[in-house]
């Protein structure tokens, strides 16, 4: 994934649309008193989770972890895009343009060489000269629609969806609804509660640290724990395992059918066999029927004397 950086003065409303779904996603808000439209489902989830014991336990403390990873990555793609330096990148045509532009124009005079000069400064930012812009209405009206949602959707839904009383009647036996669990969830420890800001505040902080505050922190990262790094990188290596596990194997298996099985078998005995069969036959009649007569003679001829061996064998 590309990021531009120094984004969110050039488009506002997708700036502005990414941070309420970003507030959203991890899960901002105070316990007991309002929050972002994620912040009410986390919470729900987790604190569920915790209420249930035995393997819940297990399942909080893995959400727990899963809520600091989103909240680092989420701040970082906010970071990285829309603050800092723009690391706007063209498309081939528009640079290859831009760099023949450069080369191609020869001022003819002092004032026009000025000119010239303010231009390649202009452009010496990397962005070719160009500025990003907003998308067009269809695009930005369903974003910001979407975004009221992320502020208000939990502050509306969340008595009705995980309240004891209320989600009863609310699900009406639709789910698999347990009001005495709901109970014990909204019970659970204050630290219970308040874990979950707690770890998006350290998402937050990491992600300001290493992209903001002090940029070098994630190369230098990098450099001390490289193979962590490129094992994360490359995602655990999961789709190098898958390919070795079942794609493999399926393209093995898939030509061995082919050639062996549908060439080899199939083929070769059924429509290709019969096909050859046929030709061969041809091939001999065409010897056969040469069109002389003392050929066709000779092939009766034959055929007499086969017969009356045959009639001495059996008669005589």
């Amino acid at each position: 994934m590309r990021y531009y950086g120094g984004l969110r003065k050039h488009i506002p409303i997708t700036f502005w649309a990414m941070m309420m779904g970003t507030l959203a996603i991890t899960g901002v808000g105070i316990a007991g008193v309002a929050g972002f439209a994620g912040f009410h489902s986390k919470d729900g989830i987790l604190e569920a989770a915790f209420a249930a014991g035995g393997g819940g336990t297990i399942a909080f403390w893995v959400g727990i972890f899963a809520a600091l990873l989103t909240s680092f990555y989420s701040w970082r793609l906010v970071f990285l895009t829309f603050y800092g330096k723009p690391r706007w990148e063209q498309s081939e045509h528009i640079q290859h343009a831009v760099h023949d532009h450069h080369h191609d124009d020869h001022p003819a005079d002092e004032h026009a060489a000025d000119e010239h000069a303010h231009h390649h400064d202009t452009h010496g930012d990397g962005t070719a000269g160009y500025h990003p812009h907003e998308s067009p209405w269809p695009m930005l009206v369903p974003l910001v629609i979407l975004s009221i949602g992320a502020v208000f959707a939990g502050f509306v839904f969340a008595h009705p969806f995980i309240y004891p009383e209320e989600g009863l009647a609310f699900w009406k036996g639709s789910i698999a609804f347990d009001e005495h669990l709901m109970h014990a969830a909204h019970e659970v420890p204050t630290w219970v509660k308040w874990t979950p800001f707690t770890v998006m505040a350290i998402g937050l902080f990491l992600a300001w640290n290493s992209y903001i505050r002090n940029t070098t922190l994630p190369a230098r990262f990098v450099a001390q724990f490289k193979l962590l790094h490129q094992f994360l990188y490359n995602k655990w290596y999961f789709d190098e395992l898958y390919n070795i596990l079942f794609v493999k194997p399926a393209f093995w298996i898939g030509r061995f059918f082919w050639k062996k099985g549908d060439e080899g078998t199939i083929d070769r005995f059924g429509p290709d066999g019969a096909a050859a069969l046929v030709a061969g036959g041809t091939r001999l009649a065409v010897r056969l029927q040469s069109g002389y007569v003392y050929g066709y003679a000779f092939v009766m001829l034959l055929g007499l004397v086969g017969l009356a061996s045959w009639a001495m064998v059996n008669f005589l």
